[in-house]
């Protein structure tokens, strides 16, 4: 998705003339300003003098300030700077000299030379700062930080000096002045990358606003908005943005900044897949680019549109817009002309309708070896066409993009949503050539990115709903004091008409009693409209309750899903191991079975009970032994001991716990009882004080050799244990006494929710 650039119409000191207004130069704000034909007959009606000068000053000033100012409107308050100089020299009058350069510097930036302007600005702050008033120093300087340009290197003069220009109007006591030059510095500092010092200067700007009761808060509320959701902050962003909806709407705005500001908000939707509410918005900013007449908004608009109908599924609809797209002409920019043909492509492939797909697939192509793109945009290329091609079945024309991927991943970050995509990639193309390893390790990684994602879209919707929560109880708030406020009303009203009536006697009695049978019928339609109000309230709650079990119910399905997965993983494997002969290789594939079904049971169990996110460890021990002694041979002569407390762990410290069994009770069925040799098996997890739980596997079989230290063994079994406490922040310990047998010891610290020692034998 693109994002409108905000071009601000108030560049360099054009804040100083349209708003904060010199002395000098006659402006007042909130007044209409003469046009240039009026003026210029002032002008001639007057000697020359030095109130000519000023005259002059405004004669230029209104040729710039014409809406749709042309060439010759440029060259007209050229040519007035230069006769306010030569008269000013002949004057003697250094001030006026001043003025001359300010109109000179005002006319380069007007007709877009901003920076050839600037020698001129320094000459204006030099005369004005000597022989001008503090408002014309403060405008010269301010219209010498618009000869600076919004590239890193001029933005922080430019703010400093925009500074200087804020601290001499406050000094002035000119706070609308002070709040608008503030208002335009933040957003300089939110340029800048500054996103903590611009919101305190935006904060201070805005208050000063409301106090003077300012309208037009369209502005700093997006730049607001804009600076919240720099520093990924959703719920604050998606609130300013909202507000500078709801003023742009108030005050009538109907200018390029409104488009900024609907796109905004439709980003906002559109980043918690809320696709409908995302078009309505950018359809909105899209009607306002098409009444200015501004085709780039208007282009990005439309790729807007395409990408949220596509991700609804409408891919027709995605298509058609597209094609109204490409009626404006190509994009300048190189990032932009690539996400048209990208979108183009994967709505065909969506439809299955490769041969035309094909075409938008082969212009990538092309771009990607022989335009010579950005290493970004190179990335990007390489993800669209890697899609293509898997969904075309082609997968070993994906390895040479995989691999270019893979070697700038770590130099080049993408988002995170583009990362999950790429590790996806990765995985269907290993699965298909073969590769196992490679594709489980993706497959995992895929996952960890996924669960990411899933989290940052819920904490976004989740501040949505808080917002929206926010916002009802707030209208709710206003409507209940709206209605104490009317009821106090007529308490007034009907206390004065008490004293009325007591005063005017028995006739008077009558009218009273009238009135408070009128009362009593206002506080029996108000009590009415409460227990409306508070029958919306329930049925709000109502919602919000639904909301919830919604949650939780996606949370399930995600814990389902990932039960499905491992066991899909799982078979994958089996089959795999039909086709090797390799003993090792068939032992390892096994080994992994092993792991994944102990990681399986914990997903089955969170989406079989109400309790999310805690396990049973009694349940679990039981259930992971059971399936152990049924997948090994030779455990008819094995006695099974376990003792567990029925204690509640979360599944950070239940997946580790139930691989660090599966290794240890595996290693005990293999190697503990030789030669067909029968034996016993203690698996127990108790609570051994208030914090802390003690792991205790051991068996009775032959142990370690002598040699050996078991501590210390470099097997992958006994690695994986040692890491796997390592994440437990545990203490693992592991003793033999050879003909004794082995016992393993691990101390970690665990929330108890129950500690009732309950004992189970099999045998």
């Amino acid at each position: 998705m693109r994002k409108i650039v905000l071009v601000r119409i108030l560049i360099g000191v054009a804040i100083g003339l349209t708003v904060i207004l010199p002395v000098t130069t006659g402006k007042v704000y909130g007044q209409p300003v003469a046009g240039p034909e009026t003026i210029g007959r002032l002008v001639q009606s007057r000697k020359a003098d030095t109130a000519t000068i000023t005259a002059w000053m405004k004669l230029g000033e209104s040729f710039l300030d014409k809406p749709g100012s042309l060439e010759r409107d440029m060259q007209k308050a050229f040519q007035i700077a230069r006769q306010m100089e030569k008269l000013s020299i002949e004057l003697k009058y250094p001030a006026g000299l001043g003025l001359s350069k300010l109109l000179l510097a005002k006319a380069y930036r007007e007709s877009g030379h901003a920076a050839d302007g600037r020698k001129v600005s320094e000459e204006a702050v030099r005369l004005l700062n000597a022989y001008g008033t503090p408002r014309l120093k403060a405008e010269g300087i301010v219209e010498l930080g618009g000869t600076y340009s919004n590239s890193p290197e001029d933005l922080p003069a430019k703010i400093s000096l925009y500074k200087q220009g804020a601290d001499i109007y406050q000094s002035l006591g000119d706070s609308l002045s002070v709040a608008k030059l503030n208002e335009f510095r933040g957003e300089l500092l939110q340029l800048n990358g500054q996103y903590t010092q611009a919101l305190e200067v935006l904060t201070e700007a805005l208050s000063v606003y409301r106090q003077m009761g300012y309208p037009r808060l369209q502005g700093i509320y997006s730049i607001m908005g804009e600076t919240h959701h720099e520093l990924n902050n959703f719920t604050q962003s998606l609130r300013y943005n909202l507000l500078a909806v709801e003023a742009g709407e108030k005050t009538g705005d109907t200018g390029p900044l409104m488009t900024t500001v609907y796109n905004r908000v439709g980003l906002n939707y559109y980043s918690i897949q809320y696709y409908n509410e995302a078009i309505n918005y950018f359809n909105k900013a899209l009607a306002l680019a098409r009444n200015n007449e501004d085709t780039e908004s208007i282009k990005t608009m439309l790729v807007n549109i395409a990408d949220a109908c596509r991700n609804k599924g409408e891919y027709r609809r995605s298509l058609d817009t597209l094609f109204v797209r490409s009626q404006y002409g190509p994009d300048a920019i190189e990032s932009e002309r690539m996400l048209e043909p990208i979108i183009y492509m994967k709505n065909y492939v969506a439809l299955k309708e490769f041969n035309k797909a094909e075409q938008y697939f082969r212009s990538l192509v092309n771009s990607y070896q022989h335009s010579n793109p950005s290493n970004r945009t190179s990335q990007l290329l390489r993800l669209a066409i890697i899609y293509y091609l898997q969904a075309a079945g082609r997968f070993p024309g994906t390895i040479p993009y995989l691999k270019s991927y893979a070697y700038y991943k770590d130099s080049i970050q993408l988002a995170l949503v583009r990362r999950a995509e790429a590790e996806y990639l990765f995985y269907r193309t290993d699965s298909a050539m073969g590769n196992l390893s490679s594709a489980i390790s993706h497959l995992r990684q895929y996952k960890v990115l996924s669960d990411s994602l899933t989290s940052v879209a819920q904490a976004k919707q989740l501040g949505m709903l808080q917002l929206q929560f926010e916002t009802r109880q707030k209208d709710k708030n206003i409507e209940l004091l709206t209605q104490k406020s009317e009821l106090q009303e007529v308490l007034l009203q009907n206390e004065k008409v008490f004293r009325n009536a007591f005063a005017a006697g028995v006739a008077m009695l009558f009218l009273f009693s009238a009135l408070m049978y009128n009362r009593y019928r206002l506080k029996k339609r108000s009590n009415l409209e409460l227990e409306s109000k508070q029958r919306e309230i329930n049925d709000q709650n109502e919602v919000l309750k639904k909301v919830v079990e919604e949650k939780e119910w996606l949370l399930k399905e995600v814990h389902h899903r990932v039960k499905n997965n491992l066991q899909i993983v799982i078979s994958l494997l089996n089959t795999q191991s039909e086709y090797l002969d390799n003993v090792d290789a068939i032992t390892a594939i096994r080994n992994s079975q092993h792991r994944m079904y102990a990681m399986s049971l914990i997903h089955q169990r969170l989406y079989q009970v109400d309790n999310l996110g805690k396990i049973d460890m009694k349940w679990y021990i039981g259930e992971l032994i059971g399936y152990m002694r049924e997948s090994f041979e030779r455990t008819d002569k094995i006695s099974f001991t376990r003792e567990a407390d029925p204690l509640l762990l979360d599944v950070v410290q239940a997946v580790p716990i139930g691989l660090i069994i599966n290794e240890a009770v595996s290693n005990s069925i293999k190697y503990a009882f030789p030669a067909g040799k029968g034996g016993n098996i203690y698996v127990s997890l108790k609570r051994v004080n208030e914090d802390d739980c003690l792991l205790l596997i051991s068996d009775d079989g032959v142990g370690f050799a002598p040699e050996l230290d078991p501590q210390h063994t470099q097997s992958l079994g006994m690695s994986l244990m040692h890491g796997l406490s390592g994440q437990l922040d545990g203490r693992f310990r592991v003793s033999s006494v050879a003909g004794t047998g082995v016992e393993i010891r691990l101390y970690f610290q665990c929330r108890i929710f129950s500690a009732i020692t309950v004992k189970t034998s099999e045998g």
